[in-house]
């Protein structure tokens, strides 16, 4: 219970620090985009809390803690136009859990112009990647993992592609009631580049945490992040797990706000929530994210774990 309650400490201090100077200097943001309808309801507060078949997405350690095999999907509505999805499988092996992702977003189509403002036609812009993911138990209640993946990203005829990886670790404790996550997600770099110079990846640091608190029928969750594109940001959630077969779940991220003549859209800016339901060993998720002046976001999910 302290270590929960020193960590949305450390989740209210790095708020002040919410803004960076280097923001927009990496590639392949989409990169850094949570895709899981229940991670993204929980305030992306799941390092420490990565459950289901696309926990390892959060972090490749989760895996060792999960079902002997569970696969999903996921599909999300964004602001301004952009859709996103994943397909998800892992399995169990005397060796350890081998995991695998596909993810993708879209931007649909865009006008394209010349220098006069005339429209010569049109273009799209698309997002994927693909991750292997392994973890294994090496001590009892410790996991490690780590992912690999292969990024590409194209705007009209241009088109990049990284190769990447996250390493992650998870602690269980207190009987399972807590746990505690550290990953470093997106090490690697460019191979190639839309036109001559290669970005960096967005690398990421981030340490959550959750626990069951006793006498109460939820896991509360935090997590604090430092991306090398954006600096710090944070998140906090809370997930109530007895009113069987529904689940619900809420969560806010704090990251850097706009201000000016377009404050007042930014009210509602980090706020999230969402629910799963439980049928037999099918799950069914939905989120909902505020991203402020640019509007909501919408994901479903559908998982089977078990079989």
């Amino acid at each position: 219970m302290k270590l929960i309650i020193t960590l949305f400490i450390i989740v209210l201090i790095t708020s002040a620090f919410a803004i960076s100077e280097n923001a927009g200097t990496s590639g392949m943001t989409f990169l850094k985009m949570n895709f899981s309808p229940s991670a993204c309801a929980l305030g992306g507060a799941t390092v420490g809390y990565a459950v289901g078949p696309d926990g390892f997405l959060s972090n490749p350690a989760a895996m060792s803690f999960e079902r002997q095999t569970s696969a999903g999907t996921s599909f999300g509505v964004l602001y301004v136009g952009l859709t996103a999805g994943d397909v998800v499988a892992q399995r169990g092996f005397s060796f350890g859990k081998l995991g695998l992702a596909f993810r993708f977003l879209t931007y649909g189509s865009m006008d394209k112009t010349d220098s006069n403002g005339d429209i010569l036609g049109s273009f799209g812009a698309t997002d994927l990647a693909v991750s292997l993911a392994y973890s294994r138990e090496i001590a009892e209640h410790i996991s490690i993992g780590f992912a690999p993946y292969f990024a590409y990203s194209s705007i009209d005829t241009f088109s990049a592609m990284a190769l990447g990886a996250d390493i992650g670790a998870l602690y269980k404790f207190d009987h399972g009631r807590g746990r505690l996550g550290f990953v470093l997600k997106n090490f690697g770099a460019q191979i190639s580049a839309f036109v001559d110079t290669t970005d960096p990846l967005p690398m990421t640091t981030s340490l959550g945490a959750s626990y069951r608190l006793k006498g109460l029928p939820l896991f509360a969750i935090a997590q604090a992040d430092w991306a090398v594109d954006a600096g710090f940001s944070s998140g906090f959630g809370i997930e109530i797990v007895q009113l069987k077969p529904l689940y619900l779940r809420v969560g806010y991220r704090i990251r850097e706000r706009i201000t000016g003549d377009l404050a007042d859209g930014e009210t509602l800016d980090g706020l999230t929530a969402g629910f799963g339901l439980r049928y037999s060993n099918i799950w069914a998720d939905y989120s909902f994210e505020h991203y402020g002046v640019l509007g909501t976001t919408h994901k479903f999910g559908v998982a089977f774990d078990g079989f």
